[in-house]
């Protein structure tokens, strides 16, 4: 088991908070309605400087059999954490040493692939302050019959495939392992917040980034793991914890995380979150994660715009996802461009929150998990099919987007659709049905 370690008498730093410009974001999210707005013109993230965390710290990606604690001590700094099956670790530079001159020091090391300033990746709908909603259908038939369900054909792709000996991880804010609708499909998991082995999502009732909300994203990886459970209902799913209940995770944690789901058979990962700095470390376990056959499907972001431009939805080792609504035209809120492979449903999609409940949630966070859904569908039929081979089926009967002249890559999942070169044979071919024909 891969789990954090902390040095004895070393505490992580309490962070502030700095206000980003948001750009064009006439957002449909859930607050108080449906079509409540993220607050005006305002992005919130953790304060992050060039320099890493409150301008303290350098992750270090390691060699195969490196020590975080020899390496460490050959430049007089600290280990902060470390997560040794990983081969990662956070360090704090000695008195005198900044981070960029350590930085600079572990780059010329043998035992160091990667090092960088510690930074923040958190989930679009905390930075844009896009809330879950409770409108009352709090019922399984609202969930199963949710506008979306019907427009992705799930009831014609499901009669083709169900997930069935597919592993789906999930980094995100935990599950609730006990919610009615996923204890039959939990499969286990981390938790590299709290350092155990219980990925259960947990609130404190104190709104620690000091953004005006409280624990904003509780419920955050419940309701991904509702979605990919819609799409997949057998698929089973190992919850990775690696965001607090604020939506936020350093990239030590996020590292981690992709590498304890690459060595606990995860044949698809789903990362519902973002930063806009690039990592070298975070980069370097998603080409690994690429190079073991894993599927990665990661959210585009809520910025309404082709940038910024969040990471990994960069990477050129995952499939950044964009969302539309459920008559498949473009949402407000989503990024797009360049390095979109795919959108899929975004707003006001309900699914499983902790106690046995169902919200509404929109953001990008929510199209991502249709499509890792959809990659467990086809990995049931194609064990051996790499992400640019789900994505080429699926691409191939996306449904256009209207978008005017907006990027949304391949265009609208049809989950149904793609599935249907798999179904029945009739009269010599294979037969989708009218409705799944490609629009």
């Amino acid at each position: 088991m891969h789990r954090l370690t902390h040095p004895p008498g070393l505490k992580r730093s309490m962070t502030t908070l700095v206000v980003v410009p948001l750009l064009a974001f006439g957002a449909v999210s859930c607050s108080r309605s449906l079509t409540a707005t993220v607050a005006p013109g305002r992005a919130v993230a953790r304060a992050q400087s060039a320099d890493g965390i409150n301008g303290s710290e350098v992750v270090v990606t390691l060699t195969a059999g490196a020590d975080a604690q020899d390496v460490a001590s050959r430049y007089g700094a600290e280990v902060v954490e470390s997560a040794p099956g990983a081969q990662v670790a956070t360090l704090r530079p000695g008195p005198g040493q900044g981070v960029q001159d350590l930085q600079q020091q572990l780059a010329s090391d043998s035992s160091v692939v990667t090092a960088e300033p510690n930074g923040w990746l958190q989930t679009a709908e905390s930075r844009q302050q896009s809330f879950s909603f409770d409108d009352g259908l709090e019922t399984p038939e609202a969930f199963v019959g949710q506008p979306a369900a019907a427009a992705l054909h799930l009831g014609a792709a499901q009669a083709v495939a169900t997930g069935r000996g597919v592993t789906v991880a999930i980094l995100d804010t935990g599950i609730d392992p006990n919610h009615p609708l996923l204890q039959g499909v939990y499969a286990g998991g981390v938790d590299f917040v709290d350092h155990d082995d219980d990925p259960t999502e947990t609130r404190d009732g104190i709104d620690n980034d000091g953004d005006g909300a409280v624990d904003e994203a509780f419920g955050h990886g419940t309701h991904v793991a509702g979605i990919i459970h819609l799409v997949a209902p057998e698929a089973r799913i190992l919850a990775v914890r690696v965001l607090d209940d604020e939506g936020s995770g350093d990239l030590l944690r996020v590292v981690a995380g992709v590498r304890w789901a690459m060595h606990h058979g995860a044949k698809v990962i789903n990362l519902s979150l973002g930063s806009l700095q690039r990592s070298m470390a975070v980069e370097r376990a998603l080409e690994d994660a690429e190079g073991q056959g894993i599927a990665v499907v990661v959210s585009a972001g809520n910025w309404g715009s082709d940038t910024p431009v969040e990471f990994p939805a960069s990477s050129s080792a995952v499939a950044a996802i964009a969302a539309v609504d459920a008559a498949g035209d473009p949402a407000s809120f989503s990024s797009y461009g360049a390095n979109v492979a795919l959108a899929a449903p975004g707003v006001a999609i309900r699914s499983t929150y902790p106690g046995g409940d169902f919200r509404l949630w929109s953001g990008t966070s929510m199209s991502a998990p249709f499509v890792a859904g959809t990659c467990a569908l086809l990995a049931e039929l194609h064990p051996g099919w790499s992400r640019n081979e789900m994505l080429a089926r699926i691409g191939s009967y996306a449904v256009h987007v209207n978008a005017d002249g907006r990027a949304f890559g391949a265009g609208a999942l049809d989950v149904g659709a793609a599935l249907a070169p798999d179904g029945p044979v009739i009269g010599g071919e294979t037969d989708p049905g009218e409705d799944l024909r490609p629009h």
